[in-house]
C-alpha cells in the first residue's frame, strides 16, 4: 500500500469509525459508573454527575489516565462515606499517573493511611504523605506498587504500636531495598516485628505469636543489653519502637555475624526465614531507615512533578487523546435517538452512522486532526455526558 492509498477517506473514515465504537462502549461504563455514584451519594443533583463527568475528563487529559479510573474511585470513596470523594479520586488519579499504579491499589494505599493514621480525609495530609512515598520510591529505587501493598498490609498494627505515616513507610521502604521481599510480604514481616516490641499475643498473616515467643524476645533483647521497657511518669511503660529498634541496632551490629547475641535474637522467629530476614535488614540498615526519614520529609511537590513527567510520556499523549476524543463523541451522541442506539448496543454502527451524519465525512476528518491539536488545549469545553 503506497502513503497516497494508506491515507485515503475512506481509511481513514474506518478508523475513526472503529474508535468511535470503542469511545461509545467506553461512555456506557461511564453512564454506569455515573449511576453508581447517585446510588452511593443520594445527594447528588444530575449537574453534579455532570460535573463529576466533566472532571473525569478534565483529569484523564491531565494526566494521561483512563477516564474510568477516576470514577471508579469516586464511586469507592463515596461508598466509603468520603464528603469529598471528588477530590480523594483527583488524588488517587496523581497518584497512578506519577507513580504507575493502578486505580485499585492507588485507593488502597489512600484508604489504608488515611484510616490507619486518622487523617480525616484531609487532602492536604494525604498529599503530605504521597509525596513523601514517592521520594522513596524515587531516590531509592523502591517499588511504589510494593510500598503500597507493604502500607496495606502494616498500616492497623503500625498505628496501633504508635508509629506514625512518616516512620511507617520508612521503615517499609528500608526494608523493600534491602530484603527483596514482597509489599505484602514486608508488611507482614513488620507487623510481627511490631507485636514482639509491644509484646502483644495474636496472629499476623496466619501465624500466631505466643507469650512464650515473645518471652524469649524480650530476654535476647535484654542479652543485648536492651530492655523494651522504660520508666515514664514514675511507671514502666513500653519504650517507642522505633527508639528500641535503634538501640538494638546499634548493639547488634558491634557483634560478629555469628555471635550469640545475634543468633539468638532471629532464632526467636523460628523457621519463619521473613521475619528473622526483615528484623537483620533493618537492625544492620538503620542509618538507611533515618536517611530516608529525612528525604520523606523533604519531599514536597514531588508527587505533581512525577506526575506532570508520566503524562508527558508516549503513553500518556496516547491516554490524554483518547480521553478528548471519548469527550468528544460524547458530545456528539447527545441526541435521544443516539442514547438510544448506545442504551441497546444492539448495533453500535447505528451510533457511528449518526455521529457522521451529524459531522459529516469532511467535518469528521477535521475531527479527528482536531484531537490532536486539542491535547495542548483541555479542559475548555462543557458538556453532559448522561447517556442513558
Amino acid at each position: 500500500m503506497n502513503i497516497k492509498e494508506l491515507f485515503t477517506i475512506d481509511s481513514a473514515v474506518d478508523h475513526i469509525t472503529a474508535k468511535a465504537e470503542q469511545a461509545a462502549a467506553e461512555l456506557k461504563e461511564m453512564d454506569a459508573l455515573l449511576n453508581e455514584i447517585q446510588k452511593a451519594d443520594r445527594s447528588l443533583s444530575r449537574s453534579d454527575l455532570d460535573r463529576i463527568a466533566q472532571n473525569a475528563f478534565d483529569l484523564a487529559a491531565k494526566y494521561g489516565r483512563n477516564v474510568t479510573d477516576y470514577l471508579h474511585t469516586v464511586l469507592e470513596a463515596s461508598r466509603a462515606g468520603y464528603k469529598n470523594a471528588e477530590e480523594i479520586a483527583a488524588l488517587s488519579l496523581t497518584l497512578q499517573s506519577a507513580c504507575d499504579i493502578s486505580e485499585e491499589l492507588a485507593g488502597q494505599y489512600l484508604m489504608a493511611a488515611d484510616n490507619a493514621f486518622q487523617l480525616n480525609g484531609s487532602v492536604e495530609e494525604l498529599s503530605r504523605t504521597l509525596d513523601g512515598a514517592c521520594t522513596l520510591s524515587d531516590r531509592h529505587a523502591v517499588s511504589m506498587t510494593e510500598l503500597a501493598e507493604g502500607l496495606s498490609a502494616v498500616s492497623s498494627q503500625a498505628a496501633a504500636s504508635g508509629l506514625d505515616i512518616k516512620e511507617t513507610t520508612s521503615a517499609l521502604a528500608a526494608l523493600l531495598s534491602v530484603t527483596g521481599q514482597s509489599g505484602a510480604e514486608t508488611g507482614n514481616a513488620f507487623g510481627n516485628i511490631l507485636m514482639y516490641l509491644q509484646q502483644i499475643t495474636g496472629e499476623v498473616d496466619g501465624k500466631e505469636i505466643p507469650a512464650e515467643a515473645l518471652e524469649r524476645f524480650r530476654n535476647a533483647c535484654t542479652g543485648l543489653g536492651v530492655s523494651l521497657q522504660e520508666m515514664k511518669n514514675g511507671a514502666m511503660q513500653l519504650k517507642e519502637p522505633m527508639q528500641v529498634l535503634r538501640e538494638l541496632s546499634e548493639a547488634y551490629v558491634s557483634l560478629a555475624e555469628t555471635d550469640a547475641g545475634r543468633t539468638g535474637l532471629l532464632d526467636v522467629f523460628g523457621t519463619d526465614s521473613s521475619q528473622a530476614e526483615a528484623l537483620d535488614g533493618l537492625l544492620k540498615n538503620f542509618g538507611l531507615y533515618e536517611e530516608m526519614l529525612q528525604d520523606y520529609a523533604g519531599g514536597t511537590g514531588t508527587l505533581a512533578a512525577e506526575a506532570a513527567k508520566a503524562a508527558d510520556t508516549w503513553e500518556g499523549s496516547l491516554n490524554r487523546l483518547s480521553a478528548i476524543w471519548n469527550e468528544t463523541v460524547g458530545n456528539l451522541l447527545d441526541s435521544e435517538a443516539v442514547a438510544a442506539a448506545v442504551n441497546s448496543l444492539g448495533d453500535l454502527l447505528s451510533v457511528i452512522s449518526s455521529i457522521t451524519d451529524k459531522a459529516g465525512v469532511l467535518g469528521t476528518l477535521g475531527l479527528g486532526a482536531g484531537l490532536y491539536s486539542g491535547l495542548t488545549n483541555t479542559g475548555k469545553r462543557r458538556m453532559s455526558v448522561r447517556i442513558s
